[in-house]
C-alpha cells in the first residue's frame, strides 16, 4: 500500500517535476513579446508621442514676426539651402568680395567641420527658418523646431552640462534666455552696448526665437510682439511655388536699394506705386541663379498707366534675335507713341524740349513730323542686339505698315538734308545707307543710339539698322537660316518656361554687354558681376509686375576677386601700380602712390607700408638685380623737385638716400639693370646707382624728353630709344653709355607722345639670333618700324586711322595700338594690319591711358590690356574677343604677376575709388 501510495506521489512528483519544468519553458518563451514591446515603444511609439507633443501650442514662425517689416525671409529647409550653397560654384568668388570677406574663414570652418552633412544635423535643420529685419535695426528670426519642439524645454538644464564659447544662459526677470555674445561685446546683457552685439535667444512653443533687441524677444514670449500690428498670414504670402529662399521687400526699402543705381531707374521708381510689399524668390543650383518676384503696381500717370494695365505677351521680335548675338535688348511694352509719353514722365522737360526741337526740325527741312516719320509706321516691338566679332550693334523695329513706312521713306529721301546710297552690294543683298541730319542724330542719341550714318534692311516684317553693313549682312542671313538665338543651349539654361512673358527682355554677356543694373558700386552689382550670362525679364500681368533674372557662372575661365580685396586708400592714389616678390616664395609687395606718399602693401596680408615724400612723386621698380627679401632695395621713389630716395619694400630708405639731385625733371623717371634715368630741361639724362653715385649720358639732345627713355636688350647688349619732343622731331637709339648708334637719329614726320618702343624678333624662324626694332607711331597715326641701322622696314610706314596718345606694345609676334577713340590695331612686322572698335559708347584712350601685353593664362600667348581715361580696364585676346571678367574697375597701368607663389598670374590696379583691386585669373 506504501508503494501504491508511493508511485502516485512519485508519479505526481514526476508530473509536476514536469509541469513546473514546462511552466518556467513557457515563461522563457513569453519574454520576447516583451522586449519586442519595449523596442516598438523606444522605435515607434517615442517618436510618436513628440510628433504629438510637437502639435500641442504650434504657432508658425511668421506668427510672431509682426507684419511692419522693412525686410523678410523664408527658408523652407535651411539643410537643403546650406547643401546648395557649399555645392554653388561661384560663392568663392561672392565671398571673395570686400563686404563678404569677412563670412569666408567662418564658411570653410563649417565645412571642414562636416557639420553641414551630419545626419543628426541635416535632420535637426529641416525646419522653417524665418525672419525680419524693422526699425530701429531690430533683427527677429524664428527656427521652426518640428517634431524636436518637446526637447526645446530641456535646452536651459543642457546649458550647464554644454560649454559653448560665448553663449551664455541668463535668468532675467519673468523670462530666462540665453545670450550668443559676439567679440566685442562689452556691456552686460540689457545695455545697449550689449544689445548691438549680442544675440538673444529663448524657446518659445514649438520655435527658436532669436532677436538683436532683449525686450523685443520678451514680447515675442508674453505674446505682445504684435499688438497694435496688421494681422493677416496674407502680409507674408510668399507662394506656393518651388524656391530655396523667399523674400518680401517694403516698397521703401526697394527705392532705397535700386533708386542709387541709375537715375532713370530712381525716376521710375518715383512715379510708380507698390501697395503691397515685393515678393521675391531664389533659388540655387550648382552654376546658376534664378531670381523672380512679383508685386502690385500702379502708376498716377496715364501712359505708364496704360502700359502697367497691358498684360504681356511673348515678344515675336525674340525669335528673330540670331544665334550669333551676343547681347540683346528686347521692348515691347507698347507702341513708339506710348513709350515716348511714358518717358516724358520719367526723364521730365528735357526730352519734352528735344522732342519739340526735333518734331519743329523735321516739319521744317523734311517736311515730315514727327508723328509721320516715326510713329505712323512702326509697331510695338524694338530691339537691340550685337553680333559676336562685330563692334557694331544692330536696332531691330517692328513694321506696323510697310506701304506706310516705303511711302514716308520716298517723302523722307527727297528732301536735301536726308539722302539714301543705295550702291553696296554684300553677298547679293543691297544695303542702303542714309546720311541723318543732326536733328535727328541729336533725337536718336536720347536712347544711347549713335549712328550718324547707318545702313538698313528690311527682313520678316522688322527693319534692321547699324552703322555696320557687315554686321546686318551676318545677323539677316541668320535670320534666314532660322538659326535663332532662342535655340542655343545657353538661352534653354537661361530662360525657364514661367517666364517667357516679357515687356522688357534683357540677354546679356558680359563679354560683349554690362546691363545698367551691373553698372552700380553697390553689393548687389558686385555679387551679379560674378556670373558671366544673365537673361532678365520684365511683363505686366492683372497690373501685377513680373521679374525674373537667371544668372549663369562663366565657362571656368576669367577670374575672381583676391579675398579682402578692394581695398580702401585713403587720399588720392596714382594710376600707375608696380609689384615685385621675393625669392619666389610668395612674399611680394604692391607699390604706387598715394597724395604725396609713396606707397607698398603686403598683398597676403593687407598690410601697408608708406613714406611721406612731401611733393608729387613718382614710384617704381629698381629693376636689375631682384632683391632678395623686402628689406633690400626695392623701388626708386622721385619726386618732382628732383629728391630720389632708393627704399626697401617696408618703404625704409636705404643707406646713402635721400639724395637731392636739384635737377628740374622733364619727365617721369625710368629703371634698368639697377640704375635709375631722370631726363631735365636742358636735353640731359643723368644716371643714379644704388651707392648714390651719379653721372650724365654723353648725348645732350636738342629738346627735353617729356617721355622716360625705353630699353631693350639685345643678346648681350642694351639698348635705349628716346624721342625728344618737338614739331621737326627725331628719334634717336643709343647705346647703355648714351653714345648715339650708327644712322641715327631718324627723323620724324609730325608730332607724338611716348618714346620709341624697342623690341627683337627672330632673323630666321626657329634660330636663335634675333634682329632689334624700334617701332614708333605719331599722333596723326603714322606707324614705321626701323631696324637697328634705322632703316625703314618694307611696308612700313604705315598709315593707321585715328589720332595716336599711346606708343605700340610687342605681344612677340605682332604689335597692338589703340586710337584715341578706342579703336584696337593689330600690326605684323610685314605691314599687315587688323583692327577692331571697342563697343563701348565714349570711350577716350590719351595720354593717361594704358596699353601692354602680357600672357596670363600660360599658354604662351599674350593678351592684350588697355585702359583709356575712365575707370575701366579692358582685356582682349589676339582674336579681338573680350576676356572673360572685363572690364575691371582700374584707370591706368595695372601689375600682372604671381603674387601669391601659385604660378597663376594676378591683376593688381587702382580705380578712380581710390581703391586697391587685386583678382586672381584661373
Amino acid at each position: 500500500m506504501a508503494e501504491i501510495l508511493e508511485m502516485p506521489k512519485a508519479r505526481e512528483g514526476g508530473d509536476g517535476e514536469k509541469r513546473k519544468k514546462g511552466k518556467a519553458g513557457g515563461k522563457k518563451k513569453r519574454r520576447w513579446p516583451a522586449v519586442l514591446l519595449v523596442v516598438f515603444l523606444i522605435v515607434i511609439g517615442f517618436p510618436l508621442v513628440c510628433v504629438g507633443l510637437s502639435f500641442i501650442g504650434r504657432i508658425a514662425p511668421g506668427d510672431v514676426i509682426p507684419d511692419s517689416f522693412i525686410f523678410y525671409a523664408r527658408i523652407p529647409n535651411p539643410a537643403q539651402l546650406s547643401e546648395r550653397l557649399l555645392a554653388h560654384e561661384p560663392l568663392p568668388e561672392i565671398l571673395g568680395t570686400q563686404a563678404l570677406s569677412p563670412v569666408l574663414p567662418l564658411l570653410r570652418d563649417f565645412e571642414e567641420s562636416g557639420a553641414a552633412h551630419h545626419p543628426l544635423v541635416r535632420f535637426a535643420a529641416r525646419g522653417a527658418l524665418e525672419g525680419a529685419l524693422l526699425g530701429g535695426n531690430r533683427l527677429l528670426a524664428a527656427w521652426d523646431s518640428g517634431i524636436l519642439a518637446p526637447f526645446l524645454r530641456f535646452l536651459p538644464a543642457l546649458s550647464g552640462a554644454v560649454t559653448i564659447p560665448g553663449l551664455y544662459y541668463v535668468q532675467a526677470g519673468k523670462y530666462s534666455r540665453f545670450e550668443y555674445r559676439l567679440k566685442g561685446a562689452g556691456a552686460e546683457s540689457g545695455g545697449e552696448a550689449g544689445e548691438s552685439h549680442t544675440l538673444f535667444i529663448a524657446p518659445y512653443h514649438n520655435l527658436l526665437v532669436i532677436s538683436t533687441d532683449a525686450a523685443f524677444l520678451e514680447s515675442v514670449l508674453d505674446g505682445t510682439s504684435r499688438e497694435g500690428d496688421v494681422r493677416g498670414s496674407q502680409r507674408k504670402e510668399i507662394g506656393r511655388e518651388s524656391y530655396d529662399a523667399a523674400f518680401l521687400l517694403a516698397p521703401e526699402f526697394l527705392v532705397d536699394m535700386l533708386g542709387g543705381q541709375d537715375p532713370l531707374i530712381a525716376s521710375a521708381l518715383e512715379n510708380m506705386e507698390f501697395p503691397s510689399p515685393v515678393r521675391l524668390t531664389l533659388s540655387i543650383e550648382p552654376k546658376q541663379l534664378f531670381i523672380s518676384a512679383a508685386a502690385p503696381v500702379s502708376a498716377g500717370n496715364d501712359a505708364v498707366q496704360r502700359i502697367i494695365e497691358r498684360n504681356s505677351t511673348d515678344p515675336s521680335l525674340a525669335s528673330f534675335l540670331p544665334a550669333g548675338a551676343q547681347y540683346a535688348t528686347v521692348l515691347s511694352a507698347g507702341s513708339l507713341r506710348d513709350l515716348v509719353e511714358a518717358m516724358r514722365t520719367f526723364s521730365g522737360d528735357s526730352l519734352a524740349s528735344s522732342l519739340r526741337r526735333a518734331d519743329a526740325s523735321s516739319r521744317g527741312l523734311v517736311g515730315l513730323s514727327l508723328e509721320d516719320l516715326l510713329y505712323s509706321w512702326t509697331g510695338e516691338e524694338f530691339a537691340v542686339f550685337g553680333m559676336e566679332g562685330r563692334p557694331s550693334p544692330v536696332y531691330a523695329i517692328q513694321i506696323r505698315d510697310e506701304g506706310k513706312r516705303q511711302e514716308i521713306f520716298n517723302k523722307a529721301f527727297r528732301s536735301i538734308v536726308l539722302t539714301e546710297d543705295i550702291s553696296l552690294n554684300l553677298d547679293g543683298m543691297r544695303i542702303p545707307q542714309i546720311r541723318l541730319p543732326d536733328f535727328f542724330a541729336s533725337l536718336i542719341q536720347l536712347w544711347g543710339m549713335r549712328i550718324p550714318a547707318p545702313y538698313y534692311t528690311v527682313e520678316g516684317g522688322y527693319l534692321f539698322v547699324s552703322e555696320s553693313a557687315e554686321t546686318i549682312l551676318a545677323a539677316v542671313r541668320g535670320i534666314q537660316k532660322n538659326d535663332s538665338l532662342l535655340k542655343t543651349a545657353l538661352w534653354r539654361d537661361l530662360a525657364r518656361p514661367e517666364n517667357g512673358r516679357g515687356a522688357f527682355t534683357i540677354y546679356y554677356s558680359l563679354d560683349r554687354s554690362l546691363p545698367f543694373f551691373l553698372k552700380g558700386n553697390t553689393l548687389p552689382s558686385a555679387v551679379f558681376g560674378l556670373y558671366r550670362q544673365g537673361l532678365l525679364q520684365m511683363g505686366f500681368e492683372g497690373g501685377e509686375l513680373r521679374f525674373s533674372l537667371s544668372v549663369k557662372a562663366g565657362s571656368g575661365q576669367g577670374l575672381y576677386p583676391a579675398q579682402g580685396y578692394p581695398l580702401t586708400i585713403a587720399g588720392k592714389t596714382g594710376n600707375r601700380v608696380y609689384s615685385l616678390t621675393y625669392n619666389r616664395g610668395g612674399t611680394s609687395r604692391v607699390f604706387f602712390t598715394r597724395d604725396n606718399f609713396a606707397v607698398a602693401v603686403n598683398p597676403a596680408d593687407q598690410t601697408i607700408y608708406e613714406l611721406d615724400a612731401g611733393s608729387p612723386l613718382w614710384v617704381i621698380p629698381a629693376e636689375g638685380e631682384k632683391p632678395r627679401s623686402p628689406e633690400e632695395g626695392s623701388v626708386w621713389v622721385v619726386t618732382t623737385q628732383g629728391r630720389v630716395i632708393l627704399a626697401n619694400g617696408n618703404m625704409e630708405a636705404m643707406r646713402g638716400f635721400p639724395l637731392t639731385t636739384g635737377l628740374r625733371l622733364s619727365a617721369p623717371p625710368a629703371a634698368r639693370d639697377g640704375k635709375l634715368f631722370l631726363g631735365d630741361e636742358e636735353g640731359k639724362v643723368h644716371i643714379i646707382d644704388g651707392r648714390g653715385s651719379r653721372r650724365v649720358w654723353e648725348t645732350v639732345f636738342p629738346a627735353a624728353l617729356r617721355a622716360p627713355p625705353s630699353f631693350a636688350g639685345a643678346g648681350n647688349r642694351t639698348r635705349a630709344a628716346v624721342y625728344p619732343k618737338r614739331f621737326l622731331g627725331d628719334i634717336w637709339l643709343l647705346d647703355e653709355e648714351g653714345n648715339v648708334l650708327p644712322g641715327w637719329p631718324a627723323p620724324v614726320n609730325g608730332i607724338a607722345f611716348g618714346s620709341p618702343l624697342l623690341f627683337t624678333v627672330d632673323d630666321v624662324p626657329s634660330s636663335r639670333e634675333q634682329s632689334l626694332c624700334a617701332a614708333f607711331i605719331t599722333q596723326a597715326g603714322e606707324l614705321t618700324i626701323y631696324n637697328e641701322r634705322a632703316e625703314v622696314l618694307p611696308g612700313f610706314p604705315l598709315e593707321l586711322s585715328g589720332v595716336f596718345y599711346l606708343q605700340p606694345v610687342w605681344d612677340g609676334q605682332a604689335l597692338w595700338l589703340v586710337s584715341a577713340d578706342g579703336v584696337l590695331f593689330q600690326v605684323t612686322p610685314e605691314g599687315q594690319a587688323l583692327w577692331q572698335r571697342i563697343p563701348v559708347p565714349d570711350l577716350s584712350v590719351k595720354e593717361e591711358g594704358y596699353i601692354t601685353a602680357s600672357d596670363v593664362d600660360g599658354d604662351k600667348v599674350s593678351e592684350i590690356f588697355f585702359s583709356g581715361e575712365g575707370n575701366a580696364l579692358y582685356g582682349y585676346t589676339q582674336g579681338f574677343s573680350s576676356l572673360d571678367g572685363f572690364p575691371l574697375p582700374i584707370w591706368g597701368q595695372p601689375s600682372f604677376a604671381d603674387l601669391n607663389g601659385d604660378g597663376k598670374s594676378e591683376c593688381t590696379g587702382t580705380g578712380l575709388d581710390n581703391r586697391l583691386y587685386r583678382w586672381h585669373f584661373r
